[in-house]
């Protein structure tokens, strides 16, 4: 779906070469929500939005940089029903952070939730389909009806940086059960807005959560 080269026997989504091209990680980044450091930096450290702004998941770990051809590829699932790439997000995911995943031992993956007038129009939640396919490799269970969608908002991509929190305040709610070990997914993260008005509602359920995105978009101040 990238090159349009013919696949060799052991590449199942995408040839060896975009794989190594889609999962370019910074240099040095935030542990806990994967925000990349400037250039200059060595070192993995807190960013400042996570030290002031602790985030109510365990960590996020992304797939690769939201640039070039992951970009490209993460537009043409989303805008052009490229929907079979859900495959080629979730294994790029998982050549990442399996050893992250194992550790964290999750019971159940949990897609983040389109509201039902966004599902209407798009179709499908993008979201789902690279969590589907995680759950089938990790052999993990799938959960649609714990997390739900209660607010329609604007999409994210559409708002500047500080009305993204606002946006999301009060729009997820989740179903009463029992506390689990929950693998979030989502498609992008930018801001982590989104992700945390999630986590919020999970956790005071009583849930620990890690999130999981196909890539991680650099913010420029």
């Amino acid at each position: 779906p990238a090159c349009k080269k013919r696949l060799q026997p052991t590449e199942y989504t995408l040839c060896n070469t975009c794989l190594e091209l889609c999962q370019q990680q910074p240099t040095a980044y935030c542990p806990q929500c994967g925000h990349p450091h400037p250039a200059t930096t060595q070192a993995n450290h807190l960013c400042s939005h996570c030290l002031t702004s602790p985030p109510p998941f365990t960590w996020l770990k992304a797939g690769g940089i939201y640039q070039g051809l992951l970009a490209d590829l993460l537009q043409q699932f989303k805008f052009n029903h490229k929907i079979t790439l859900s495959a080629a997000f979730a294994q790029l995911i998982l050549m990442q952070h399996s050893q992250a995943i194992a550790t964290f031992c999750p019971d159940t993956i949990v897609p983040l939730p389109l509201h039902p007038q966004r599902l209407r129009e798009r179709g499908f939640n993008q979201a789902q389909l690279i969590a589907r396919e995680l759950a089938a490799t990790l052999d993990i269970p799938i959960d649609l009806d714990l997390l739900h969608r209660s607010k329609s908002t604007p999409p994210q991509s559409t708002l500047s940086l500080n009305q993204r929190h606002d946006n999301t305040r009060g729009a997820f709610h989740c179903t009463l059960s029992s506390p689990r070990r929950i693998l979030l997914v989502d498609d992008i993260a930018t801001t982590t807005s989104t992700a945390r008005a999630c986590c919020h509602t999970l956790t005071r359920q009583g849930h620990v959560v890690a999130v999981l995105v196909a890539a991680r978009a650099i913010l420029h101040h």
